[in-house]
C-alpha cells in the first residue's frame, strides 16, 4: 500500500503539487518516506516464511527493493511532467539505509542489556 501512495504521489505533476512548507524540504521528505517504506519492508520479509532467504536478511533486502523501486520512481516521474533527479534517488536510499542502521543499533543496544 506505501508503494501505492508513493506512485500515487509521484503520478502528480509538478504544477499541481500544492507548496507546503515541507515540500520545500524535498530531499528530507523523500528520506523519511523510504524510511517508512524500508521499516514495512523490513518487518514484512522478515516475518515471511515462504523464502527463507529473505528472512535471514531482511535489511539488505528491503534496501535493495526500497533502492530499485526509488530508481523506478524516478524513471516514472519523467513521464508526468517531472524531472527524475539523482539527489531523490540519493535520499530514497539514505532513508532506506537509515531505517537498516537504526534497526542494527537498537538491536545490539538491547543484545549489550541483555548480557
Amino acid at each position: 500500500m506505501w508503494a501505492l501512495v508513493i506512485f500515487i504521489a509521484s503520478s502528480i505533476p509538478q504544477h499541481s503539487i500544492p507548496h507546503f512548507a515541507l515540500l520545500s524540504q524535498d530531499k528530507l521528505l523523500h528520506l523519511l518516506v523510504y524510511f517508512v517504506f524500508t521499516g514495512l519492508l523490513y518487518v514484512a520479509l522478515n516475518h515471511q516464511t515462504r523464502f527463507p532467504s529473505l528472512a535471514r536478511r531482511p535489511g539488505l533486502w528491503a534496501i535493495l527493493i526500497a533502492g530499485i523501486y526509488g530508481l523506478t520512481d524516478e524513471i516514472h516521474q519523467s513521464f508526468v511532467g517531472r524531472s527524475a533527479d539523482v539527489l531523490d534517488l540519493v535520499a530514497d536510499i539514505a532513508g532506506a539505509v537509515l531505517f537498516v542502521a537504526a534497526v542494527s543499533l537498537l538491536r545490539a543496544i538491547r543484545r549489550s542489556r541483555a548480557r
